[in-house]
């Protein structure tokens, strides 16, 4: 009753218009209520149509003349209208939600409602209404608990299949208190041919960071089940199954001792349409048939990246660094189209670290390098990644340096995320001498701005002369009032209120950057090296969102020294004479 108190003159203009309409007809009587439970105000309707009485509810919301009024029976199993969210539900009339305005009055809405039960219930002939109920597909789906996605790969399986076949399939489902979520994960498109749905994230159909329930049953497909046809039991669908002629063993099996149905997913697919339902033989429920809300992938047509994301699954990026910038760029480049990844790092997730990180209470205590993993195997398939629980630049058996270097000269793109001076010069020297283009970045101390930054061999300056570059700039300024964010070694960090949204401004530019730098654009959308990115009016930034770009100068990238065929051919030489030695000493001493 929130809006008769502030708005007193519209409620009496609201019992006014009502009074006159209730004496202008003969088809209404109204009466004023409070609903007990929440206090909304309603108006009791009695409306005779076609010698017929409708008992409805009118209610005023409490932000009423902003929303809409409704009408609705007040028996909650009565359906008066095709213009009605469900049985007992709400008239969909000419004013919605969608086209309200705060000047029409319950006596509009009367009228409204009586225009359309006088059409629809024509006794002889019902008139036709047409319709300006529109739904999205989310609407339509709030009421499944039981939904299975379809993706690309499992569609085209299915539409390559021969009409009138039963063939194998298996799913793997999701279950929370919101749904149960299947996807197709294996499909017998021949004989002693499980095809291996490709197109699911490996995260999904095992047990990782999520624990996933394989499902088996069978996918029938005939023209038969082009029409929608009534399937409420498991009966109904045997019956359905018979008719077309497919084969019904082991679709419905019960259990001899308990006398249950064993657990079967049963898909239907009409053949000319495209049509598809999937439905779930239980065995925890009195009705043990439920049907799922089957989604569709789009239109293959239907593109969601430049055309230029076509490149990115065989560039590889190295990511040395997995903290609250490196996570949130790993799985960004994951969402952009980069599919192979080497990350880099040594610690493991704390609960102090989730103000910032990307991961969640669920990785906590993991290292975030298999933290990581398990995110990217969630968020896209086919992925290829290495996983390095080793510090870069620390203190580390010689053997795994070695290794975790060579993993990383074999990178399309280096990332340094960790804002460690040490780690940057090791990964530099890497990038230097294998011409590999290297991104970097930081967010400052306080969150008021930060920097992105690369260099790209016989493009820019070598990395260390872009660093350099920046702190000459950096030094004909005022003293900027930061210290680096160091998220990499989180035991000499200095406690920060960046808040993650500052983190995420920087990672977002940097992720740009480096796809960017990986698809070897030209000319560049990043016509500078090095980028500071303000955040709010403090140090040089004179308002939020201000970025300075810096001209960098400095030294080109070291080319390799080539050797001279005499030089490598006496290397040869001398590498077999060392082996010959070897083999000369070991059988001395065998015999």
């Amino acid at each position: 009753m929130e809006w008769l108190t502030k708005y007193p003159d519209r409620f009496v203009r609201e019992c006014a218009e009502l009074d006159k309409l209730a004496q202008e007809v003969d088809w209404l009587t109204v009466s004023w209520s409070i609903t007990p439970e929440d206090w909304v105000l309603e108006v009791q309707l009695d409306m005779t149509v076609h010698d017929r009485v409708y008992k409805a509810r009118m209610g005023y919301p409490a932000v009423f003349p902003n929303a809409p009024l409704y009408i609705r029976p007040r028996d909650p199993s009565e359906r008066w209208s095709n213009h009605q969210f469900g049985p007992g539900g709400s008239l969909c009339l000419q004013w919605r939600a969608d086209n309200w305005n705060s000047e029409v009055t319950g006596a509009d809405i009367i009228r409204s409602t009586y225009e359309l039960l006088h059409t629809e219930n024509i006794p002889v002939a019902p008139g036709v209404v047409p319709s300006v109920h529109r739904i999205t597909e989310g609407q339509r789906a709030r009421n499944s608990y039981f939904r299975s996605i379809v993706t690309n790969d499992a569609l085209s399986v299915i539409k390559g299949l021969q009409d009138q076949v039963k063939v194998e399939l298996k799913t793997s489902s999701l279950f929370s208190d919101a749904g149960q979520i299947a996807f197709f994960t294996n499909i017998n498109a021949a004989e002693d041919n499980a095809h291996v749905v490709g197109d699911i994230p490996v995260g999904i159909t095992g047990f990782s960071s999520l624990f996933s329930i394989e499902g088996k049953g069978w996918l029938l497909k005939s023209d038969a089940f082009d029409v929608l046809l009534k399937i409420s039991s498991v009966d109904e669908l045997i019956k359905v199954i018979s008719e077309t002629g497919l084969d019904i063993s082991d679709i419905a099996v019960k259990n001899e001792e308990t006398q249950k149905y064993e657990e079967r997913i049963i898909v239907l697919y009409g053949n000319k349409t495209g049509a598809i339902r999937q439905f779930s033989i239980v065995s925890y429920s009195d009705n043990p048939l439920k049907e799922y809300k089957v989604i569709l992938p789009p239109p293959s047509d239907e593109v969601r990246l430049p055309e230029e994301h076509k490149k990115l699954p065989e560039l590889k990026v190295g990511i040395i660094g997995l903290g609250s910038m490196g996570s949130k760029i790993a799985l960004s480049l994951a969402r952009s189209g980069i599919r192979k990844f080497v990350v880099v790092d040594d610690d493991y997730l704390k609960l102090e670290n989730l103000v910032r990180h990307e991961l969640s209470w669920t990785e906590v205590g993991l290292h975030k390098v298999d933290a990581i993993k398990n995110a990217l195997n969630l968020t896209m398939p086919n992925l290829e990644i290495e996983a390095l629980n080793h510090r870069i630049a620390g203190q580390e058996p010689p053997i795994n340096a070695a290794g975790a270097l060579k993993s990383l000269s074999q990178c399309d793109v280096l990332l340094d995320a960790t804002a460690n001076p040490e780690v940057f010069l090791l990964v530099a020297a890497i990038a230097n001498a294998y011409k590999i283009p290297m991104c970097w970045g930081e967010v400052f101390a306080g969150g008021y701005g930060g920097l992105v930054a690369r260099a790209r061999p016989d493009i820019d300056p070598n990395p260390i002369a872009v660093r350099d570059s920046f702190y000459e700039y950096l030094s004909k300024q005022e003293p900027a009032p930061f210290q680096q964010e160091r998220g990499y070694d989180i035991e000499a960090e200095t406690p920060s209120i960046a808040y993650d949204s500052n983190v995420g401004v920087i990672a977002t530019s940097l992720t740009n950057l480096i796809i960017d730098t990986a698809l070897r654009k030209n000319p560049s959308e990043y016509p500078y090296p090095v980028y500071l990115i303000g955040m709010k009016k403090m140090w040089i930034f004179t308002q939020p969102f201000d970025t300075r770009p810096i001209e960098v100068t400095g030294e080109g990238w070291k080319d390799e020294i080539q050797p001279t065929a005499e030089v490598s051919v006496a290397a040869v030489k001398l590498l077999l004479e060392k082996l010959s030695e070897k083999s000369s000493a070991e059988a001395n001493s065998s015999s």
